[in-house]
């Protein structure tokens, strides 16, 4: 009979994923971060101290008004040289800047020495929910196959709610491509087991949706990314990511954001789109699975059979 648990267990829905908490900020970081000689298209939310050189934000953020704040930042902020558009900077603490107007959307402006109670962003309570979820994520069964084929790592998903993957940083690592194919409209959630994790030079291709993709480095306190398009949204609430070059489509959710002396990555606009609480995986296998599920219920049936056999 513990066999037959075990099985149906194995197919078990889980519940939907989101990441509404993130305040659709393209970049949301709890420590600190260094923006240099690149861009985020998107809004950028820093919990701790910003240092902002020839970069720019917010060239592609949903709509132009002088009170969103698209640069958000909880400690100081240090900027020279670079634009934020499509609205306002806020600073917790204190703002050292090039000298000119670092905002330039009509009526938009700088405003510093706020405090954490003065921002448009509570840092404390998105922390708090967002690890809670990373941590929780991990925990969903998984419902996909995912397996090395060569040096590509494949990622195989029927459901048409959610698609569950576990994997290890190692095996993410060590795979030269990243082939992610799962049911037209699905969303996909990719668990990452590790403290130490490296997300660099590979291609990444399939039939999925960018924007309904979630890498969940659930375990990691330091991602490494270089040399790489990622397509998908990243949720690494206690790393220290380091962001060399290359590209993200997606949110990255992160404790602390930095590149190498030259710059960092780019950040484009794609956010995430929450998966439906109406919608949840499903709870009836494919057919590979309805074919194990029927071997081990046969299994279970000889060996209950024996038993009682045995007890005649």
């Amino acid at each position: 009979m513990s066999l037959l648990l075990l099985a149906a267990a194995s197919v078990a829905p889980a519940g939907s994923i989101g990441l509404s908490e993130a305040g659709g900020f393209n970049l949301l970081v709890w420590g600190n971060a260094t923006l240099l000689n690149s861009d985020t298209e998107g809004s950028v939310a820093v919990g701790g101290n910003a240092s902002f050189n020839s970069y720019s934000i917010g060239t592609q953020s949903p709509a132009a008004n002088s009170s969103t704040g698209v640069f958000v930042v909880g400690g100081n902020l240090t900027a020279n040289n670079g634009q934020v558009s499509r609205g306002s900077v806020y600073v917790g603490g204190t703002y050292s800047g090039p000298g000119y107007n670092l905002t330039s959307a009509p009526g938009s402006g700088v405003s510093s020495g706020l405090g954490a109670g003065g921002l448009p962003f509570d840092f404390s309570s998105a922390q708090s929910a967002l690890s809670g979820k990373s941590t929780a994520y991990a925990g969903f069964a998984a419902n996909g196959l995912a397996q090395m084929d060569f040096s590509t790592l494949t990622l195989t998903g029927t459901d048409t709610g959610l698609n569950v993957f576990n994997i290890t940083a190692s095996q993410l690592a060590s795979a030269s491509g990243l082939a992610i194919n799962a049911a037209p409209g699905s969303h996909v959630l990719i668990n990452v087991s590790g403290s130490v994790a490296d997300f660099s030079s590979k291609g990444i291709w399939g039939t999925f949706d960018r924007t309904q993709t979630l890498f969940n480095f659930y375990q990691a306190t330091s991602l490494e990314m270089k040399n790489i398009g990622i397509e998908g949204s990243i949720l690494a609430p206690f790393a220290d990511v380091k962001f060399w070059s290359g590209q993200m489509n997606g949110q990255l959710i992160a404790n602390s954001f930095r590149g190498e002396t030259w710059g960092v990555g780019e950040m484009h606009q794609h956010p995430f789109v929450d998966q439906p609480s109406s919608h949840p995986p499903q709870s009836v296998p494919d057919s590979g699975s309805t074919a194990w599920l029927a071997l081990l219920t046969l299994v279970g049936l000889v060996a209950a059979r024996r038993w009682q056999v045995g007890r005649r």
